[in-house]
């Protein structure tokens, strides 16, 4: 659970090495021709987006959902207003 807490507080290099070597790819989805990465780490989520949508090159932008429920509620939010 202290990694939740933690999280926030890392640099952005750290955390993409916590998310590639602890966490696993869930999902991939397209948002506006950008590739967003979902990947499960521990007992919550990250979303991920890179340069040149490619997973090995530097973060553009990262969110976190604490939960499950968090994160359903954020996909359906934007799949709503992409329409």
């Amino acid at each position: 659970m202290w990694l939740k807490e933690m999280f926030g507080k890392f640099s952005k290099t750290k955390i993409i090495r916590m998310i590639k070597k602890e966490g696993s790819l869930i999902g991939e989805r397209q948002r506006e021709g950008r590739k967003i990465y979902i990947y499960m780490l521990k007992d919550f989520f990250v979303q991920v987006i890179f340069q040149k949508d490619d997973p090995s090159d530097k973060v553009e932008e990262i969110e976190t959902f604490s939960d499950i429920n968090k994160l359903n509620s954020h996909l359906e939010d934007e799949f709503r207003t992409a329409f």
